[in-house]
């Protein structure tokens, strides 16, 4: 009679920064209660990973949690699986940081669970072919992955009956399939549809291994799932389907199975994720038509085969699908390289491995990227990463430099493989404190950034594109300013126009009437109704610093829509720029000659930064200084406008507001909007984080300002993000041919 080898693997996972009260819903609604009802079935076995981040959490919050699975271990019931301690995309680390996150979790893991692990659960099955040597050297001796892997290399079904050997430069690491069809039976279908499945699978005439590996999440805290898994007792009826077949299906531990069974042969895996995957890393409209191709194919004869032979994109394209994931990895990696350099401690290195959790480095059916949350967690641990690493070289200090005149950057242009090249430390002559200047291709396009530091803030200059400021670090708190994300279509838009999106409110309930519960892949619910007209798309990066030239009439709805006629072609262009050095501070002047109204017109900026003063001082921050000429024959009406985008995080707290002296505001809370004219500063008030952050302008300007808000996708349904605010002064320019006119803009942080 056949024989099935049963494991049932189960991932639990919280992102670096979410909220407290996120992970105890999780916890109370899936962990908790999964892990009791198991516990109570010694025969039933389950392989268990969890998350560093959420271990993190629940040592502190729930101990006895821990101390429980640690007796399910003792037991023999269950296994515990490492991995990345703060569920990182492996294949997207260095070297040195794969084998130091693996490591913390598995030193974690026979700390408090008693047993070293001797296999990983590989995030989102992320699965690039470098990854066996490295596994191999971090002692990992098995990996579980999605069948769909194993069949991008040619395997069927029949064959995937066990797990099998991988390798590269001859370092073997083991590589279990899980099945996707168990996937999507448990726990959304009834017992006896996981049953037939068995049955039909071959009879291998030995042990054959089934795997179903998936999110804990599903088991309670999906939309629907708690209510169909524990009240309506899908749980208890799966459990009973297993033990009146115990003679032929038998639960099991990846490494029971491993001491018991040898290899089903060696295979070589593709790079690849799961097939979800696939569809969400193209780019939208390729997402679409990818989604429309798979739906046409499933009604046509021979599916099962057909759609091993289709592929989408893979994990990497996030980074070029949204520039903002990229600016992070790239940044990532530009800390990594100081933190190992400097020989930095525990601290900085946990600091750094933080921001490298997975979660805001993408976007599919969960919100990841989309929150500004996630995305700020990573950014605050690799600020504290890297002012660790500057400390612990002296990054900082000051070395001798000639009075005035250009800083001598060390900086040829990097070949493919280089790291980021620091500049000479400048002296500012007072109070100890000091500037620095890097200067390379820091995210990866082929064109130089310059980044000016000083205690308290570092910025962040792409001259390639627009000549924008991408990033504002102000230090004291750990915030990146400017963590902001752009408006862009996604291939799952098409479904909210305003016929599917009242249905899709009304289709709230995730159980269905046939006694089955939907995944989240299946059903969506838009969270409020109307969202189709908030689908409004950036054709740049939300920056600041960008430079409009704005045709016609001062349109601000048009502005705010990105619906608006440029007069100028500055946004997204290149500057070419020049790093100076006078006596305590650093300038990067920025140039181009474009057109306006058809005419030459040059711009020059000035971006100047001095070494830090006193703390709390109240001049952290930059000055940027712009001459305007009209280098043509004819006179230039026009109206010239400086883009910003802060990342002020919670849009609508009371805590969270602006003043305008000389102006009364009916709405000012961060996600407020509105014009205003004769405005000479505008200020940023955060009492929660304690600061305070303020524009003020050389000339009274006009004043726009509106929230930046995104529709994107989470588990619980489509939703609106607050992903940043948009300050823009404008100013009504006439231009003379040959006459300069001069803009001067300051902004200045302090704590409050």
């Amino acid at each position: 009679m056949k024989k099935i080898k049963f494991v049932f693997a189960i991932h639990n996972h919280q992102p670096v920064g979410n909220f407290d009260h996120i992970a105890e819903e999780a916890y109370h609604g899936a962990y908790l209660p999964l892990v009791e009802a198991v516990r109570d079935v010694p025969w039933f076995k389950v392989c268990l990973h969890f998350t560093g981040s959420l271990l993190e959490w629940i040592l502190k919050s729930h101990p006895e949690f821990i101390r429980n699975v640690a007796s399910m271990v003792e037991s023999g019931q269950a296994e515990v699986m490492g991995g990345g301690f703060y569920e990182p995309i492996l294949a997207l680390l260095p070297d040195e940081d794969k084998l130091g996150q693996i490591e913390k979790l598995s030193k974690f893991i026979e700390d408090n669970f008693g047993k070293r692990p001797r296999g990983i659960w590989l995030a989102e099955r992320v699965w690039e072919p470098h990854l066996p040597a490295v596994l191999h050297d971090a002692g990992v001796e098995y990996v579980v992955v999605d069948d769909f892997h194993f069949k991008m290399s040619g395997l069927r079904d029949s064959e995937l009956t066990g797990y099998f050997i991988t390798e590269e430069q001859g370092k073997t690491v083991k590589v279990f399939p899980g099945s996707e069809r168990l996937r999507y039976v448990i726990p959304f279908r009834e017992p006896e549809e996981a049953l037939g499945y068995w049955r039909n699978m071959p009879d291998a005439g030995i042990n054959t291994l089934s795997v179903m590996a998936d999110d804990g999440e599903k088991f309670g805290v999906w939309p629907g799932t708690y209510k169909w898994v524990y009240e309506d007792g899908w749980l208890k009826r799966f459990i009973g389907a297993l033990e009146a077949n115990r003679d032929w299906i038998e639960p099991s531990t990846f490494s029971e199975y491993i001491d018991r069974e040898g290899p089903r042969g060696r295979v070589y895996l593709p790079t690849c994720s799961y097939m979800e995957m696939g569809e969400w890393s193209l780019p939208a409209a390729e997402a679409a038509q990818y989604e429309d191709f798979v739906d046409e194919l499933k009604n046509e004869p021979g599916y099962d085969i057909k759609r091993l032979f289709v592929k989408g994109g893979f994990f990497r394209n996030f980074l070029s699908k949204y520039p903002e994931a990229n600016a992070m990895h790239k940044r990532m990696l530009q800390v990594s390289r100081k933190v190992r350099s400097a020989g930095a401690g525990a601290g900085a290195r946990d600091d750094l491995w933080r921001a490298q959790c997975n979660d805001a480095y993408w976007h599919g059916v969960f919100g990841g990227l989309y929150l500004p949350h996630l995305r700020d967690a990573v950014y605050r641990h690799l600020i504290k990463a890297e002012v660790a690493a500057e400390a612990s070289t002296r990054l900082l200090e000051a070395s001798p430099s000639p009075a005035g005149g250009e800083v001598n950057i060390i900086s040829p242009r990097p070949r493919a493989g280089d790291g980021d090249k620091v500049a000479r430390a400048i002296q500012p002559g007072d109070g100890g404190e000091s500037l620095s200047v890097e200067t390379a291709d820091l995210d990866g396009d082929l064109s130089d950034e310059v980044m000016i530091a000083n205690r308290d803030v570092a910025i962040f200059i792409d001259p390639g594109e627009g000549g924008m400021i991408c990033e504002l670090d102000y230090r004291p708190i750990a915030m990146n300013m400017m963590n902001t994300l752009s408006r862009r279509p996604e291939a799952y838009h098409r479904k909210l126009v305003p016929t599917q999106e009242a249905d899709a409110v009304d289709r709230s309930q995730s159980v269905g009437s046939t006694g089955s519960a939907a995944t989240i892949h299946d059903k969506m619910c838009a969270k409020e109704e109307g969202l189709s007209s908030h689908l409004h798309y950036d054709w740049y990066r939300k920056a600041s610093l960008i430079d409009h030239f704005l045709d016609g009439e001062m349109d601000f709805e048009a502005f705010r829509n990105a619906s608006h006629r440029e007069a100028g072609d500055f946004v997204n262009a290149a500057y070419s720029s020049k790093v100076k050095k006078s006596g305590d501070k650093v300038s990067v002047d920025l140039s181009r000659t474009g057109e306006v109204r058809g005419q030459k017109v040059s711009v020059r900026k000035t971006v100047t930064v001095r070494a830090a003063g006193r703390p709390a001082s109240g001049d952290s921050g930059f000055d940027a200084g712009y001459v305007i000429r009209n280098e043509g024959s004819e006179e230039i009406n026009t109206a010239f406008g400086v883009e910003f985008n802060f990342s002020l995080l919670a849009g609508n707290s009371p805590d969270r507001y602006f003043e305008i002296p000389g102006h009364s505001l009916k709405a000012g809370n961060f996600a407020s909007s509105g014009e205003l004219n004769n405005v000479s500063e505008v200020r940023m008030v955060d009492e929660w984080l304690g600061y305070a952050m303020t524009l003020s302008f050389g000339g009274a300007a006009a004043l726009w300002r509106f929230p930046v808000e995104t529709v994107s996708q989470s588990e619980s349904g489509y939703e609106r993000v607050f992903q940043c605010e948009s300050i823009v002064p404008v100013w009504r320019l006439t231009l003379q041919p040959g006459v300069e006119v001069p803009v001067l803009i300051k902004l200045r942080l302090d704590r409050r």
